[in-house]
């Protein structure tokens, strides 16, 4: 089956069973489902969604064989891989903005380092902070400035980049040696990591300049920030004797525990807009299930039994835009009892891979 019929497929049964997610008490809203990763195509990941539908990840290239970082274009989902650097045979895309423009990494044959791409300029290297060999940038915001981290002799630090000001050291938070940024909002406030003197924690680089320790939930022993949105809301996960939490940071009320999956024992929020629909994954009493969280309804379960028609459990959301729209990764059903490689509270981005990826589309119709 090629791209093209595997996405007319997708959308047909998407039109035919639209999968419930979420009500208020003015309208139900469900979800139309398009396959965006086939399962015969298992070298795409999928990895981010921009407001106007794009999506970036990364995807084998037939002609060279290479891994290459990808968009798939909302009006067609037509997918366009983006090359590599000189001397290099791989690239990932971790991110894109709604002018099109990617951040992600790439190889050069010796280290793999920060990259951007924009349709005028093509890819280039975002710059290492001085001394440093390698890195990744993990963001770019509407601006198209950067965030991620540089590795070197002096182990491994969060930057910012910009067109105009170059690399920043984002530093670190007070006995720490180390930090990852991983997201940033239009107003340059960045989220992530950093290890500290009491160990790793959650943080917000504000625009000023700061760094700021979000500390963790009750009892618990590290946290992480994994996306910001342009409210300054954070989220992430916590973790401790109890296992692994997702959170929400607001600057008004602190940390909050977003909870659980019914019957689940262990969550992670991966992605939020700027409505504050919190997007993640959790445990439950059937396994781990992608979920949506509002603040009027809590966390709740994507997976149906219009999803179970098709054949797939969602297992990680980890994108929503403007829209409501979600990026997906899901497992065929008679895949569920394998075993998953991914380490206990690593956050994803992009891998590992469950074999499928769909866009979840809201409907809403009227009760």
């Amino acid at each position: 089956m090629d791209v093209h019929s595997a996405l007319i497929i997708a959308l047909l049964v998407g039109i035919a069973g639209l999968v419930p997610a979420r009500q208020t008490l003015a309208q139900a809203i469900a979800y139309k489902v398009t396959e965006l990763s086939p399962t015969s195509d298992a070298g795409q990941v999928p990895c981010r969604l921009n407001n106007l539908g794009d999506v970036a990840g990364r995807a084998g290239d037939s002609l060279s064989g290479q891994t290459q970082a990808t968009i798939w274009n909302d009006a067609s989902l037509r997918r366009r891989n983006l090359g590599n650097l000189g001397g290099g045979e791989y690239s990932s895309a971790s991110d894109i903005n709604d002018a099109g423009e990617v951040a992600g990494a790439a190889n050069t044959g010796k280290a793999i380092v920060p990259l951007v791409w924009t349709a005028t300029g093509g890819l280039r290297r975002v710059p290492l902070l001085a001394g440093d060999s390698c890195g990744q940038a993990t963001a770019i915001n509407k601006y198209g400035h950067v965030v991620g981290y540089s590795s070197g002799p002096n182990g491994v630090r969060a930057f910012l980049w910009t067109r105009t000001g170059g690399v920043r050291d984002l530093g670190v938070l007070q006995g720490g040696n180390y930090s990852r940024a991983h997201a940033l909002n239009d107003s340059d406030e960045v989220a992530g990591m950093s290890a500290s003197s009491a160990g790793g924690r959650a943080v917000l680089w504000t625009k000023t300049g700061s760094v700021r320790d979000l500390g963790t939930l009750p009892g618990d022993t590290s946290s992480e920030a994994i996306a910001i949105n342009n409210t300054g809301e954070v989220v992430g996960y916590s973790k401790g004797p109890r296992g692994m939490r997702a959170f929400l940071w607001t600057q008004a009320n602190g940390m909050q525990d977003m909870g659980v999956l019914a019957g689940g024992n262990s969550s992670q929020a991966l992605a939020l807009n700027d409505d504050g629909e919190v997007v993640g994954s959790s445990t439950s009493s059937t396994g781990e299930r992608a979920f949506i969280w509002t603040k009027q309804a809590g966390m709740i379960d994507l997976n149906s039994a219009s999803s179970a028609d098709l054949g797939v459990v969602f297992i990680e959301a980890h994108a929503i835009n403007s829209r409501g729209e979600i990026l997906v990764m899901g497992r065929n059903t008679h895949e569920l009892g394998m075993t998953d490689d991914t380490a206990p509270g690593e956050p994803p981005i992009c891998a590992p891979a469950p074999p499928s990826s769909f866009i979840l589309t809201p409907v809403t119709a009227a009760k």
